[in-house]
């Protein structure tokens, strides 16, 4: 059978609203083998059928039937780019059982089942990166420079929040003011990432547009927040729609900190990780090798 894997991702990293993206180290990983007819293993009896997302991808993509047998780290409908991933993985499936795709090809069609670009981009290419729609209507990516300093902590409460529920919660329409200013923030933020600049990435991580909304879905957002960030002078963000939260800091989270975070009523995981800087690999010869 063929192996290959696909990183968790933290979408929006504050300000970058649907165009920033980070690829973590936390994967699923599948095993594929063609076959005559649809054979899922080690899945959830409620994905276990042709809607699967990972299956449906794959067929998207010009596949029919396969063996794959799952190996699922990243959680589902908790910000860690759950649903990009079995989407960027089927579509991978495909191009592993021979179906001829290209790198950007991938990307278009993870990001059109998908809906939006910021969880697809970083999943195939790794590390850091900002997307866009072009003026043709196709999507359009660029890998961004990503400082070593960085530690990546993700606090994983124990609940869901569907992407649906976070979307809806958000405004319809924003005062050219916080349009403005959250453009800013985007912008300064990339060079924050770049230069290994904490002080200014705690400032230019401030958001306007969607956390001041969503961490009202996140019970004890703002008990974890100040724990995280007092323990470790660094900054903690809401990942992608929620629930989990990414903490960005210089130094690593203390075990005290972690132990009073993760004795919140909602029983927050704490996971130290790093920047998946390839993105989605496939495993030959005893090493891991980028598919693109």
């Amino acid at each position: 059978m063929i192996k290959f894997r696909v990183p968790a991702t933290s979408a929006n990293l504050g300000p970058g609203f649907d165009c920033l993206g980070l690829a973590l180290n936390l994967y699923n990983t599948f095993e594929i083998e063609p076959s005559d007819e649809l054979i899922l293993e080690n899945t959830e009896p409620r994905f276990a059928n042709p809607d699967n997302l990972f299956v449906q991808a794959f067929r998207k993509a010009g596949g029919k039937n396969l063996h794959v047998r799952f190996d699922c780290d990243i959680p589902s409908s908790r910000g860690l780019g759950s649903s990009a991933a079995m989407i960027v993985g089927g579509i991978a499936a495909a191009k592993l059982l021979g179906i001829p795709l290209t790198g950007n090809q991938i990307f278009e069609l993870s990001a059109e089942m998908e809906g939006h670009p910021d969880n697809a981009a970083p999943c195939i290419y790794g590390g850091l990166t900002a997307c866009m729609i072009r003026s043709n209507g196709l999507y359009l990516t660029r890998k961004l420079p990503l400082s070593e300093v960085f530690h990546f902590t993700v606090l994983i409460p124990d609940f869901e929040v569907s992407t649906h529920q976070a979307r809806s919660i958000l405004p319809e329409a924003y005062p050219r003011s916080v349009a403005a200013g959250n453009g800013a923030h985007a912008v300064l933020l990339t060079e924050a990432f770049r230069t290994g600049d904490f002080e200014l990435l705690k400032e230019a991580s401030i958001d306007q547009l969607h956390e001041p909304y969503r961490k009202t879905l996140i019970p004890h957002f703002e008990e974890a927040r100040k724990i995280a960030e007092s323990d470790t002078d660094g900054k903690l963000l809401i990942s992608g729609s929620g629930s989990t939260c990414l903490l960005i800091s210089t130094k690593p989270l203390s075990e005290t900190a972690a132990a009073e975070i993760s004795g919140l009523p909602e029983e927050w995981k704490i996971l130290p990780l790093q920047a998946a800087h390839e993105g989605t690999e496939y495993f030959e010869e005893g090493t891991w090798k980028k598919i693109i």
